[in-house]
């Protein structure tokens, strides 16, 4: 019986992972620009960002911590400033870029030639302050429908679910765009640049607009 419960909490977990990466962002967005540029470890890089600041808030919401929300909320205002701009800068610095564009074969197949996405992408998803309440919001639901996390074990539960599910996420986003590098030119390459920047620069211009007149 305890272990079927488990497997409940483990599953919804996992569906908390999916629901909390799928939805297309900037840090999507970024994976995808990423992935097209510099092969399948540059994308899932962004992804491990990512995974990293939505684990880290997913545990203050398991444990009750409700604190960190009231905190958020307290300085949405000054978040959604910090966010708005360095959504900006990643917009002008990608609409800029001069592509050049590397076949698979010449690139590292190591993550780590592309560390430096991780903290990039992990500080765009700390600085949303609407994603970072979304996920307080989704697990207050989520506690209420399974009758609480009654201990620190189904908290645990949901955590590694929620985990493996974003993981997956990412894998597969990184390795689905990676199929269609092989039609990618410079040329091509500069335009999804283009379009990506711009994208990131107006929801950045949107977020931070947001906090200063809204």
């Amino acid at each position: 019986m305890a272990l079927m419960i488990n497997l409940h909490l483990i599953l919804t977990g996992f569906g908390l992972g999916l629901l909390i990466s799928a939805p297309v962002g900037p840090v999507n967005i970024l994976c995808i620009q990423r992935t097209l540029a510099r092969g399948f470890w540059a994308g899932f890089a962004v992804g491990l960002g990512a995974i990293g600041a939505d684990f880290l808030i997913s545990v203050a919401a398991a444990m009750g911590i409700t604190a960190l929300s009231g905190l958020i909320n307290s300085y949405e205002t000054e978040i959604q400033f910090i966010g708005g701009l360095i959504l900006l800068g990643f917009g002008i610095k990608i609409f800029l870029a001069q592509p050049k564009f590397l076949p698979e074969m010449k690139q590292s197949s190591q993550i780590r030639g592309h560390l430096q996405a991780i903290p990039q992408s992990f500080l765009l998803t700390i600085t949303n302050p609407g994603a970072l309440l979304g996920i307080f919001a989704i697990f207050g639901s989520v506690s209420s429908a399974v009758g609480g996390f009654t201990s620190y074990l189904d908290s645990l539960m949901i955590l590694v679910g929620l985990l493996s599910g974003a993981t997956l996420w990412w894998l597969g986003l990184a390795r689905l765009i990676t199929a269609f590098r092989g039609k990618m030119t410079e040329k091509r390459l500069k335009t999804i640049n283009q379009i990506a920047g711009s994208v990131l620069f107006v929801a950045g211009f949107g977020l931070a607009g947001k906090s200063i007149f809204f």
